[in-house]
């Protein structure tokens, strides 16, 4: 599939016509309702066609471009088209890119809302972590209610991962951290209490996600992930950890410090980069993952982890600020994709793009006349990070969370790649 940005003037209709494409598969692959009214800026998916006819105007260079294929590629395709200029209603066959097979994962909440998300976005999934399985200071875990979300997930092709955490009152707690890591009796039924609760379930790994941990805990951490590895990989089940973004070993602050980056790639199968929150709910306005920023991350960690191992973070979610920002002030929204197309719509606002970090926004003015500035992802943020992936050459992509609806990116990621279910 290729990209089409909507300029001024355009409609479902005139798009099609352009790309020689039925307006119904056009509409399907992005998920658009006969209602849906096209925002300036907003992102759509072409479905690339196996013939392209040429129109006028067109030479092999244009027609290249415009399906995004590379020139080298359209002329094998081809034999003899530089011979002599393209005429009008001639056709060519349009080359198919070959796919990378790729690990995905997405975290998720079971709620309703998000296990409908799910049902659109199974077909591009390897795992799907339901989070989370909150650890106590005496070994226990706090009871999730995921067995209506479990049972939709077994009717998929998707293995569910249990997602444990250091979660208290609602925010990640280094006390319970220090609790559970530094007594080995409590790490070991931490670790009993979760392998009893997959065999219950039907779980077939594990993620953990011990988070603002600090130093002091880094080698008693290191410890315990070798021991629900080992554990895992004697039951037969996947062992994964989520990673706090570090762009090199000795970084400052409680998140990073207690993250060792080298041990956790010798020990588990998958480790999960958060590459996103860069803009954040209580900070200024600023994109999620600006993808230079995600780079210095990517920089650091091919270094010390196996890239096969490394599966990217990817926001699937935007906020909305209102201006002037005052820290500590109203927090800014969260939104999907999908919501923040409609807000700009709502608003008669053009979506603009920012190329220097690859992510569109838009500024607006509400009822009250306050101004608004919203970051989110389309589709071309997202393919900045699928040709990042790439690039590094990672074992894949790690999405938070189903909570936010972006239904046509599923299609994209299919489209692009063998998703890997085993």
């Amino acid at each position: 599939m290729q990209i089409h940005v909507v300029q001024k003037g355009d409609s479902l209709y005139k798009i099609s016509q352009f790309y020689n494409l039925p307006w119904q598969e056009i509409a399907s692959v992005n998920a658009l309702g006969p209602q849906d009214v096209l925002t300036v800026g907003q992102t759509l998916l072409i479905p690339a066609p196996f013939v392209y006819k040429v129109k006028k105007g067109d030479t092999i260079e244009k027609v290249a471009s415009k399906l995004g294929v590379a020139l080298f590629e359209l002329k094998q395709a081809n034999p003899g088209v530089d011979d002599q200029p393209l005429t009008g209603g001639q056709t060519l066959n349009v080359p198919q890119k070959r796919k990378r097979t790729l690990t995905v994962n997405a975290f998720s909440e079971p709620s309703d809302r998000a296990k409908e998300n799910f049902k659109k976005a199974a077909k591009a999934l390897s795992y799907i972590s339901l989070f989370s399985y909150e650890v106590s200071e005496n070994g226990d875990l706090k009871p999730l209610d995921d067995a209506a979300f479990l049972r939709e997930i077994k009717n998929e092709n998707v293995r569910p991962l249990i997602s444990i955490t250091t979660i208290k009152d609602g925010g990640f707690s280094q006390e319970l951290a220090t609790a559970v890591l530094k007594n080995p009796d409590t790490s070991n039924k931490v670790i009993e209490n979760t392998v009893r609760i997959m065999k219950e379930k039907g779980y077939v790994g594990v993620n953990v996600d011990f988070e603002y941990i600090g130093r002091k805990n880094r080698e008693r951490y290191n410890r315990f992930l070798r021991n629900i590895t080992d554990r895992m990989h004697k039951e037969g089940y996947v062992a994964t950890s989520a990673l706090a973004p570090k762009i090199k070993e000795k970084q400052k602050g409680v998140w990073y410090e207690g993250h060792d980056y080298k041990a956790h790639g010798q020990t588990v199968d998958y480790v999960i980069l958060m590459t996103y929150e860069w803009g954040y709910s209580g900070g200024p306005p600023l994109p999620v993952s600006p993808l230079n920023e995600v780079k210095k991350v990517l920089d650091y960690a091919v270094n010390t982890i196996p890239r096969s191992k490394i599966l990217m973070g990817i926001n699937l979610y935007g906020y909305d600020w209102k201006l002037p920002f005052v820290q500590g002030g109203p927090q800014a929204k969260a939104l999907s994709p999908v919501q923040a197309v409609q807000l700009a719509r709502k608003r008669k606002t053009a979506i603009q793009y920012a190329k220097d970090v690859q992510a569109p926004y838009f500024v607006y003015w509400d009822k009250e006349k306050k101004q608004h500035k919203v970051w989110f992802e389309d589709y071309r943020s997202m393919k900045a990070k699928f040709d990042l992936i790439d690039e590094y050459r990672l074992g894949g992509a790690s999405f938070w969370n189903l909570a936010f609806d972006y239904p046509g990116l599923w299609n994209y990621l299919e489209d692009r790649y063998m998703i890997r279910f085993q």
